[in-house]
């Protein structure tokens, strides 16, 4: 695997060491448009770090039905959770959770909840693709720009406006069906838009009925714990996203956005079934049936004012609500049968400002950027355990109290171009302050907490096709109310949590260096990085006469480091393969460990790369593309006793035809050769004693299926 990633990265940089590489005579490869990188529209040649985006055509490309699949092309980013619960959060060069910040059109998104137990998840599973124009993905701590939680990064999902649909036009209508073998999902979308004098309005709605998605195994019928195939279930989902905007006047237009998801999952949790957990608790008839949803609405201004304080003033409003729910049903010898009823639900009131000036000076041009963020969020949790058979029910046991947050920051940036755009510096700083209360009932202590981070970097143009960069930058996480809030006495079973309201907040401190090449024969990025972590929230455990106590402290401290390499090559300039023929290649590699005990992270993936070649018809009417994922083990974990998960090489092709001018249909094979293959992040905690480890493979061979109409 090894000799095989050495061999791609040395072609590479064969590839771009002719001497008309810095050639000034073509456009730049890198002027795509960002705004995870500033907060304001730039291009990514001018950001000082690793910024990635998936446009809603890769995403078509790749028949992509979710997240997961949308970013899994993506050179050190990974997207966590399976089964049941489906999407739980995204990886980011080790940096997992509540470290990584979720933005949908710049809404903050609540990290997932996980107490442990199998009867509750409220995960981050409620985003539909097709609504998206890009994802973008900001590497590295982000704090400067976004506060809390983009101490690993950030990933922003930007959905569709209706310019993108109309595209000039004075309306538009769009049809999408499709069909993916993995979880036997059908598909059926409408988008709509219209546009009335200054008014222009749109509507997307989009319908998904399929089943769970496959492990490799399908044809275990066993029920048990060492069951093979994945426990069945019917998923369900439903998303509309309408959104109206007006054009006041020359200087004036405001927006207005409504949003409402929601995802119903309900089957036999098999795996379960006969499973003893201790005398008179043998579980059967286990089934779950759940529903997540998520609701936001929004009013957006923005005011081109061109007075001396500000060119620019947008600020927005939103109101946004996820709730989970669960219905976990079972029968046990003591308790016949029951439901344990489990809710979770986010709350949130968001208000974001955001000024812009440009000013010009003798030497210098200056883009200002300055704004505020408030945001008041509140969670709650609401258990009841039903017991069918006598008609009765009580509270269950919350882990977390109701609880309210709220988050308050300010912060400025400077992009500074020098010598005649030879050098863009980029600077920024911000102050946050984050404040917690607990129920009153509950009788635990308020927080409150501060945190002032930093960002310096610079971009150098040694030409328009090369550039080099260079950054620091600063990031922090105020601790989860699970965190802080979570608490039990359960003597009859010998342990205890004690919550712990006084946790500071996570630190990081980033540092990477970079560059950007192109040529007629392609373009090149690599960088290295370095993370230092501190603060780290971690559990503490005790033991005195066989009691456990359990609290959470900031005990941890650690390091990630690594590099990456992505390529595009235009075959047709290097070997006169037909026009329209491309090849491509990524690298990413991390290391890291837990600065305490020398032990390397979980979340470290291995070393991964992805290399494909392609071919897009001169007249667009066809194309298809073959990608190869090579993934080294993972043999190296805190526990020495974790399985360790074997190499894989995985096969995909998928192609496309426009049979008329309006119509795309998409057809792909994916993991062709048939592998069976476990992904790192699914096997973490998972020993030789574990059992079920089959159900945690990926699909085998699949296959999918989409068709587009617009008219």
């Amino acid at each position: 695997m090894n000799k095989q990633l050495t061999l791609i990265a040395s072609s590479l940089v064969m590839a771009f060491s002719s001497p008309s590489l810095f050639a000034q005579d073509s456009v730049s490869q890198f002027d795509e448009i960002v705004v995870s990188g500033t907060r304001t529209e730039e291009a990514i040649k001018n950001i000082p770090a690793s910024v990635a985006k998936i446009t809603s055509e890769q995403m078509n490309k790749n028949l992509a039905t979710d997240v997961k699949q949308a970013l899994k092309y993506e050179p050190g980013v990974s997207v966590n959770g399976h089964g049941r619960f489906g999407m739980e959060d995204i990886t980011i060069r080790g940096m997992k959770g509540s470290r990584v910040k979720v933005l949908v059109d710049g809404v903050e998104q609540p990290a997932s909840y996980n107490p442990g137990a199998d009867a509750m998840r409220k995960n981050s599973n409620n985003y539909d693709i097709d609504t998206l124009t890009a994802i973008e993905v900001n590497k590295g701590p982000t704090s400067t720009l976004y506060g809390s939680d983009a101490l690993g990064g950030t990933v922003i999902m930007r959905t569709k406006n209706p310019e993108d649909l109309l595209q000039g036009e004075a309306s538009h209508v769009g049809f999408k069906s499709g069909y993916a073998s993995a979880d036997d999902q059908y598909k059926l979308g409408v988008e709509a838009a219209k546009q009335i004098g200054d008014l222009e309005t749109m509507i997307i709605y989009t319908y998904r009925n399929g089943h769970e998605t496959d492990a490799y195994n399908t044809h275990d019928d066993s029920k048990g714990v060492t069951r093979k195939s994945a426990d069945p279930l019917n998923i369900e989902s439903h998303n509309v996203l309408a959104k109206a905007f007006y054009q006041i006047n020359n200087a004036n237009r405001i927006g207005f956005t409504g949003e409402y998801y929601t995802r119903n999952a309900n089957g036999d949790i098999l795996s379960r079934d006969g499973y003893t957990i201790a005398p008179g608790f043998t579980y059967t008839k286990t089934r779950g049936d759940d529903e997540d949803t998520r609701k936001r609405f929004g009013f957006e201004h923005e005011w081109l004012a061109e007075n001396v304080m500000f060119d620019l003033l947008k600020w927005q409003l939103n109101w946004q609500q996820q709730r989970s729910q669960h219905d976990n049903y079972d029968h046990t010898n003591r308790l016949g049968n029951r439901n344990r009823y489990r809710e979770g639900k986010d709350t949130s009131t968001q208000f974001d400002i955001q000024f812009a000036k440009s000013i010009e000076l003798a030497q210098s041009h200056h883009q200002l950027t300055y704004g505020a963020t408030v945001i008041n969020d509140k969670f709650d949790l609401n258990y009841i355990d039903y017991n069918l058979d006598k008609g009765t029910s009580k509270p269950g046991p919350t882990e977390v109290p109701t609880a309210k947050s709220e988050k308050r920051g300010v912060f400025i940036q400077d992009q500074i171009f020098l010598l005649n755009d030879k050098v863009v510096v980029t600077a920024g700083a911000r102050y946050d302050e984050f404040k917690a209360k607990p129920d009153a009932d509950s009788g635990l202590k308020d927080h409150d907490s501060d945190a002032f981070t930093g960002r310096l970097g610079a971009v150098y143009h040694w030409t328009n096709k090369f550039s080099t960069y260079a950054q620091y930058s600063q990031g922090f996480r105020a601790p989860t109310l699970y965190e802080m809030y979570y608490d039990k006495d359960n003597q009859a079973h010998g342990y205890k949590i004690v919550s712990n309201p006084n946790l500071k907040p996570e630190e990081s401190n980033s540092y990477e260096l970079g560059f950007r090449a192109e040529n007629h024969v392609g373009n090149v990025t690599g960088s290295v990085f370095y993370n230092d972590y501190s603060n780290f929230i971690q559990e503490v455990t005790t033991e005195v006469n066989n009691f456990k106590t359990t609290t959470n402290e900031n005990v941890e401290k650690a390091r990630i480091y690594g590099a990456e390499l992505s390529a595009n090559l235009w075959l047709d300039e290097i070997i006169n393969a037909p026009m329209g023929t491309y090849a491509k290649a990524t690298i990413a590699y991390q290391d890291g460990e837990d600065k305490q005990t020398g032990k390397t992270l979980d979340t470290i993936a291995p070393l991964t790369s992805v290399v494909g070649i392609g071919y897009d018809a001169p007249n667009e009417t066809w194309g298809t593309a073959l990608d190869v994922t090579m993934v080294a083990a993972k043999d190296n974990w805190q526990d020495k006793n974790n399985l360790n998960v074997a190499g894989y090489t995985v096969v995909d092709l998928t192609t496309y035809y426009h049979p008329v001018k309006d119509m795309t249909v998409r057809a792909g094979l994916f993991n062709a050769l048939d592998k069976e293959y476990w992904q790192y992040q699914d096997m973490a905690g998972a020993n030789k004693t574990t059992n079920g480890i089959e159900r945690r493979s990926q699909p085998g061979r699949n296959f999918g299926i989409n068709v587009n109409y617009d008219f």
